[in-house]
């Protein structure tokens, strides 16, 4: 192994320039999965480039949505390795805050600054840059890869699904799903990500005329603010958190296993980070608290509320109509449906079913992986090989379709990679440049370790 980390370390050092470049190229197309801006273009030029850099048979698959990018190599060994990322991101907005064009992938001092940067196309190609260089170094690919990189993760992933029930035959029987993203949200402390919480993201609307009314005559009126208003304070309260009694009585996290691993997650997700990075005045919980509840419990969160007037003078008004987004974190035990039922009995029990429609645009569960499995082990020797400690994760906060690999196909997933970056869904999105080539070195290493597990 020592002589191919030289090759490999070689051949990075002597080709930075070109995966830096391979890397602004994906990340210079907009592909916005809300909008569709791009997207075509993103999947073929993924598509091309499998087919062109490392002759896989690559296809672009419809399952009514996105394109999902699909292609099998086949290596020296049969054992195959599921490289899965996605080439979708959330719409760059507000624009004006942006210290450099979105989507010009511009380097600014020590990094790449661009929409999309470290959620997660920089590590969707730095995971294809680590197969190219593997097969520069080597000849050949020593494990088999099936590549699945989709466009929908961020409104979802229903054409996955879908996908993976079409191919579950393909699939079946791999060794090791890896999703290749900058883990170090502390410089030089790597984490292993074996988890993730599920999601349930709500559209609740509440119309109660066809014209704002003259606030005169509110005293007789429903107004759709304060139905909205009356079911948010019942789901959280803004200085005792979420309440959500019908989901904390199922809860089964953190377990004993879990905890062994929280001094991992203090040290390489420190909240004094968080709050740094995106400048927040004060949290609601500190210290351990923090740490046990946005790890491992659930939780529901007021994405979006709108009503009314609030532009220049007064408008004395009933609004016609309000709406409000939330977004509901799931953890081991609870179930997308369990969500969905008891926001249904909440509505039910204030009296305001007849005013709110309830629309679910994204729903999948959370997912885990054992921590003790070969290929996490194997993902843990590599930083090892790189003198780096790595940091594992039990569960990540956030969410991703993993659970079709873990629960769905039995596949082991390991989200992890050398490498920082910051401000996902946020203004000035950013990758550092010295994440490319750490990144694609790690991924050609643990292709090779992993062929020999």
């Amino acid at each position: 192994m020592q002589v191919l980390l030289n090759r490999l370390r070689d051949y990075v050092h002597r080709n930075y320039s070109y995966l830096v470049e391979e890397v602004r190229k994906l990340l210079r197309i907009p592909s916005i999965s809300g909008t569709g801006e791009g997207i075509g273009e993103a999947a073929e030029f993924l598509r091309d480039w499998l087919r062109d850099r490392l002759g896989v048979d690559a296809r672009l698959l419809s399952y009514g949505g996105h394109p999902i990018v699909y292609g099998r190599l086949t290596g020296r060994s049969e054992r195959r390795v599921v490289i899965y990322n996605m080439y979708d991101v959330q719409p760059p907005d507000p624009l004006e805050l942006w210290e450099v064009p979105p989507f010009e992938a511009r380097v600014v001092r020590d990094r790449i600054v661009a929409r999309g940067a470290y959620n997660t196309k920089a590590g969707l190609m730095c995971s294809l840059l680590g197969v190219e260089a593997l097969e520069r170094a080597l000849g050949e690919v020593p494990v088999s890869v099936t590549f699945v990189l989709e466009g929908e993760e961020e409104i979802g992933s229903p054409s996955l699904r879908r996908f993976v029930e079409d191919k579950r035959g393909e699939l079946a029987g791999s060794y090791a799903t890896l999703f290749t993203y900058p883990s170090e949200d502390v410089p030089g402390k790597p984490t292993v990500e074996l988890g993730n919480k599920g999601i349930v993201f709500v559209e609740l609307r509440s119309r109660v005329s066809k014209y704002d009314v003259h606030s005169s005559l509110a005293g007789g009126l429903y107004n759709p603010a304060a139905v909205l208003a009356r079911i948010a304070s019942e789901l959280l309260d803004p200085t005792a958190g979420p309440r959500l009694s019908w989901l904390e009585e199922k809860v089964v996290t953190p377990t004993p296993e879990d905890l062994e691993y929280l001094s991992d997650i203090v040290e390489s997700a420190p909240l004094e980070s968080v709050v740094e990075e995106y400048g927040i005045g004060r949290t609601r919980l500190t210290g351990r608290s923090w740490y046990v509840d946005v790890f491992f419990k659930p939780s529901v969160n007021i994405d979006g509320f709108y009503s009314g007037y609030v532009g220049p003078g007064t408008k004395t008004i009933t609004p016609a109509e309000a709406v409000m987004r939330l977004d509901f974190r799931l953890v081991p035990n609870v179930e997308p449906d369990d969500v969905l039922e008891g926001l249904r009995r909440v509505i039910e029990r204030l009296g305001l079913s007849d005013l709110v429609e309830v629309e679910v645009h994204d729903c999948y569960t959370w997912s885990k992986t054992d921590p003790k499995h070969p290929a996490v082990k194997a993902a843990l020797r590599v930083y090892s090989l790189l003198g780096l400690r790595p940091y594992v994760i039990p569960m990540s906060p956030g969410a991703a379709p993993s659970y079709l690999f873990t629960r769905v196909l039995g596949i082991p997933m390991i989200s992890t990679g050398p490498g920082h970056g910051g401000r996902a869904h946020a203004p000035n999105e950013y990758v550092t440049l010295d994440t490319i080539p750490k990144l694609t070195l790690y991924v050609a290493l643990l292709l090779a370790e992993l062929a020999e597990v």
